[in-house]
């Protein structure tokens, strides 16, 4: 993460009790900013200056802008976070994903037009599937509400002539993940079964990011020159893992033998394979540090230590 040179810098987080914006939050506060955080949760935002409970509106965001200070830097993590919220419920991840978005330009636009805005987006953008590594120039076909909104938020920010970076996150996980896969897994293997049966063929692969490493290419992000349109960067390790491979990688390390299978049912709005091509992010500086088989160790101890 990127130290505030000479002081303390003033950011907003958006999503901010969420996984990834509550990492990026903490990082910040470390690195010697004054984080106004905004999620829809009560009752978090440790370290932050400031803290709002309720959706994200323009007004909120200035009501922030009055008590500390307007913003160097805006880290945009609200929105939708799961594809299958998406396709029960098309019209609220549309409100979380691109109105938030929308109202968080508008308060750029009028009051902070000199801030950078980083925006987490997805490597569901892509779509169904990949032969090999996705680059950011790849044709961009989400075959999900989840990733078409992300696409939408993606141009609406590129159309408003903002300070941008969009960072388009493949499969995130570590500690503190309370969602997708490992966890839902984590928590069927703590019952001590014998057998687990899951969905899809198990051969559907997935780039996976610890999220140390994706806090990293935030602060790079931060750091990174731009001309014009918004800086574009896949976040993930480039090796992709098939689901088989990360759920027997997991079970291991949560010390469970339970044989796992596969329904061979894949489920609506998950594409078959996705995999980075992290060439830009590596110009850049951006060098994964955590292994997915370290990485899964240290989330197997965090969840071993989470109360029953």
């Amino acid at each position: 993460m990127v130290p505030r040179p000479g002081g303390s810098g003033v950011a907003f987080v958006t999503g901010a009790a969420g996984f990834l914006g509550g990492a990026v939050a903490q990082a910040l506060v470390g690195a010697g900013w004054r984080v106004a955080g905004f999620d829809v949760a009560p009752g978090w935002g440790e370290g932050c200056a400031h803290w709002i409970t309720g959706e994200v509106h323009r007004d909120a965001l200035a009501r922030a802008a009055a008590e500390i200070g307007l913003p160097e830097l805006v880290f945009h993590a609200a929105g939708g976070s799961s594809v299958g919220a998406s396709v029960a419920d098309p019209e609220a991840d549309f409100a979380r994903t691109v109105l938030s978005v929308r109202e968080t330009l508008a308060f750029l636009n009028a009051a902070a037009a000199g801030a950078r805005l980083i925006y987490p987006s997805s490597a569901a953008v892509y779509g169904a599937a990949s032969a090999g590594p996705l680059a950011e120039d790849a044709p961009l076909e989400p075959i999900s509400p989840y990733g078409r909104h992300k696409l939408q938020a993606e141009a609406e920010i590129a159309a408003a002539g903002v300070e941008a970076a969009i960072l388009r996150f493949f499969s995130l996980y570590g500690p503190g993940l309370r969602k997708q896969l490992l966890w839902d897994l984590a928590r069927r293997l703590a019952a001590g079964p014998r057998r687990l049966e899951l969905a899809g063929t198990g051969e559907e692969r997935r780039d996976f990011l610890y999220i140390d490493d994706a806090v990293r290419l935030v602060g790079l992000a931060m750091g990174a020159r731009l001309s014009g349109a918004p800086l574009v960067l896949n976040g993930g390790r480039g090796e992709a893992v098939t689901v088989r491979q990360a759920a027997e990688t997991l079970a291991r390390a949560l010390g469970s033998d339970a044989a796992i299978g596969f329904s061979g049912q894949t489920r609506a709005g998950d594409p078959a394979a996705l995999a980075a091509d992290v060439s830009a992010a590596k110009a850049l500086g951006f060098s994964p540090q955590a292994s997915f088989e370290d990485g899964v160790r240290r989330y197997a101890r965090w969840f071993a230590a989470l109360p029953a």
